[in-house]
């Protein structure tokens, strides 16, 4: 089992992107990568990033990594997406679009009185 990182085990940490815009034109944060000590890296991607990803593997219908890579198998073949994996990123993308909308609404409401 692997052992448990913690803030120490960290060296370096970059802002990571997929190259989505914002109304300002500035690149949004997707996310980051983290480096550590060891030599590995890891991307954590923010909420807007895991759905922009889940967003491209829907339309592409192949795994994508957190860095934007195609998954691959032993044979170096794409790896498709199941029916339960476009089910659960449909749902991710729904349930995010139905949060936005009730913010929205509440903002709303909260500027007329």
């Amino acid at each position: 089992m692997r052992k448990k990182r913690t803030k120490a085990d960290v060296k370096a940490k970059h802002p990571f992107s997929w190259g989505v815009k914002t109304r300002k034109g500035k690149e949004q944060k997707s996310g980051t990568i983290v480096e550590f000590i060891n030599g590995e890296t890891a991307t954590l991607l923010t909420p807007s990033g895991k759905a922009t990803k889940y967003a491209g593997e829907l339309a592409m219908g192949v795994k994508v990594t957190n860095n934007g890579e195609f998954k691959v198998d032993n044979n170096g073949n794409e790896i498709a997406l199941g029916c339960c994996e476009r089910a659960y990123r449909a749902g991710y993308l729904d349930c995010q679009k139905d949060n936005a909308k009730a913010y929205n609404a509440k903002k709303k409401k909260a500027g007329k009185q």
